[in-house]
């Protein structure tokens, strides 16, 4: 029975020591502490990157729609039907690096903006597939912007 009160006085004192010595080791803290904080921190970038992606976008459509509604109120070349207008706008797009179709254009002629009346007003709504609007639930999936420009008097 000596021997095995011996035996477990030294296991006891053992694991104390061996307690103390990692209470007091450091190594390994700062891995611990970035394996805890990388996954919160990058999942914040990734939206913030996302965020601005959006942001881009619809400033991207908004310079589009401004565009268009200039090209189609003044009758530009290029701008003087229904569908020249929507290609105007789909390829202003695609030169901004957004894609958009006709069918997202719509073109309205004579229209009241603001509470002017004789404009050409341009609206477009395109859908927008980021990171965060897939993984997150989320309502801004859809991009919708509209201008205005006064009509040209016909000559």
């Amino acid at each position: 029975a000596g021997r095995r009160a011996d035996a477990d006085a030294y296991r006891r004192r053992a694991s104390r020591m061996m307690l103390r010595s990692l209470v007091g080791d450091r190594r390994g803290v700062t891995a611990t502490e970035f394996a805890l904080v990388a996954p919160a921190f990058l999942a914040f970038m990734f939206l913030i990157i996302d965020g601005a992606r959006m942001a881009w976008s619809f400033q991207a459509l908004q310079e589009v729609a401004t565009n268009t509604a200039r090209c189609a109120a003044l009758g530009a070349t290029g701008c003087t039907s229904s569908a020249d207008v929507k290609s105007y706008a789909v390829a202003r797009a695609a030169a901004n690096g957004v894609k958009i179709d006709a069918a997202a254009v719509t073109l309205t002629s004579a229209a009241t903006c603001s509470s002017v009346s004789g404009m050409t007003k341009v609206a477009i709504s395109a859908s927008y597939q980021g990171a965060s609007t897939k993984l997150l639930p989320s309502s801004l999936t859809t991009l919708a912007t509209e201008s205005c420009f006064p009509t040209a008097p016909s000559s």
